[in-house]
């Protein structure tokens, strides 16, 4: 071997190898720490934006102290309106308890949302007015179905169980969600209340 060969051998023993141009370079950001803190980051960003979404969707306690009272003032006004055509004397001595608890209710509940929020009628807005309105409208409705059939205790004991179940669901999730020891006391006292007479109403049979 002459000297030119063993020249070159070694120039080509210490020459770098050449990377594939384009794959290794951009494979490459893929395994930067600084690519894999900054896709973390956006992840973090967006489960933060659908929880702030989620939790803004949800009512407020005076969103859902709203709801409440109308949902018992058109309550209210339905007993007084099919009230006079029960038959059953125990059934309309139920009916009569339950409107004076609910009429308690409302007028405490009043009070404290005017004190606590400033509350005014004028303020509510029109999908809750409507959203009450609409199961008003659907306890009339059956009510009066009822009426003309000769079924109205029996109906009328079974939807107002049904109503006094569905406004204790309510108070107890606003008594859950507050901390306003206040608002907690009307509720529980609404909710002993209305408990007594859901034990009532749904044992009420026409053949008593």
């Amino acid at each position: 071997m002459d000297g030119q060969e063993y020249l070159n051998q070694i120039s080509a023993s210490v020459r770098p190898v050449k990377q594939k141009k384009g794959v290794g370079g951009f494979l490459g950001i893929f395994s930067s720490i600084y690519f894999k803190l900054g896709m973390l980051a956006l992840v973090i960003l967006v489960i933060v934006a659908i929880i702030g979404s989620v939790l803004g969707s949800l009512p407020t306690t005076e969103e859902k102290a709203i709801d409440l009272k109308l949902r018992i003032d058109n309550t209210s006004d339905v007993i007084a309106k099919y009230q006079p055509d029960i038959k059953s004397s125990l059934l309309r001595s139920l009916s009569a308890s339950l409107k004076g608890v609910l009429t308690n209710t409302s007028t405490q509940l009043n009070n404290y949302m005017v004190q606590t929020y400033e509350y005014s009628e004028a303020n509510i807005k029109e999908t809750a007015k409507e959203a009450a309105e609409l199961n008003k409208d659907s306890l009339i409705n059956e009510f009066f179905e009822a009426k003309i059939n000769g079924l109205l205790d029996r109906v009328y004991a079974h939807k107002m169980t049904l109503e006094v179940y569905s406004i204790m669901s309510d108070e107890s999730s606003i008594f859950t969600a507050t901390s306003d020891e206040n608002l907690k006391s009307l509720l529980s006292n609404s909710y002993d209340s209305l408990n007594n007479l859901y034990k009532e109403l749904n044992d009420f049979s026409e053949t008593k």
